[in-house]
């Protein structure tokens, strides 16, 4: 046989053996790749399965608190209504000099404050430090005559701070040699010791 014909006919033997092991291998991923979808699909006996009806499933509530709890020391109320025949006067701001036109500021009574400020018993039980800064408006002659609360940090330290310094008679401001009315601004903080 001539060389041609040889190498002709192993090109025809090598080509019809890739095309088997081709075939062959596509046959195999076919075979396992359908093995494993059935493996995938198992089949339940729900003879011996249990089963779950929606009646079973209950929804969470929130238990209810329990009444018999005992307060020992409960809070004073941070709000009281009063009802009054008299007709409430607005206060008006504008005969209070602002701080910064004052020429001594007011000296309060800390001994006096801080004897009359009562922690707040949540802020106490937490641990919880704040400061409240307020806006005291002192006559000329010393009176505290309105408070606001200018930062309230929460946890009743804002009415606990209002509530020291109700009815605290302080040292007045004083301009240009005379006692003024002021409007000063005042900070009260609360810490643990």
């Amino acid at each position: 046989m001539p060389v041609e014909k040889i190498t002709k006919h192993a090109k025809i033997w090598r080509l019809a053996v890739f095309a088997l092991a081709l075939l062959i291998h596509v046959a195999a991923i076919l075979f396992f790749s359908v093995k494993q979808k059935e493996e995938d699909v198992q089949t339940v006996d729900f003879s011996q399965a249990d089963v779950f009806k929606l009646v079973d499933v209950q929804e969470y509530t929130k238990p209810e608190p329990e009444s018999n709890e005992i307060v020992v020391q409960q809070p004073k109320a941070s709000e009281r209504v009063l009802v009054t025949e008299k007709k409430v006067k607005d206060f008006d701001e504008s005969a209070f000099l602002p701080q910064h036109k004052i020429s001594s500021v007011p000296v309060i009574p800390i001994r006096e404050v801080l004897s009359k400020i009562e922690y707040p018993p949540m802020a106490l039980r937490q641990g919880i430090e704040a400061v409240v800064y307020l806006e005291l408006f002192i006559d000329s002659k010393g009176a505290i005559k309105n408070i606001k609360v200018l930062k309230d940090p929460g946890h009743g330290f804002a009415e606990a701070a209002v509530a020291a310094l109700k009815g605290i008679i302080c040292v007045p401001a004083n301009a240009n040699g005379k006692n003024v009315a002021v409007r000063y601004r005042y900070p009260i903080k609360f810490t643990l010791n």
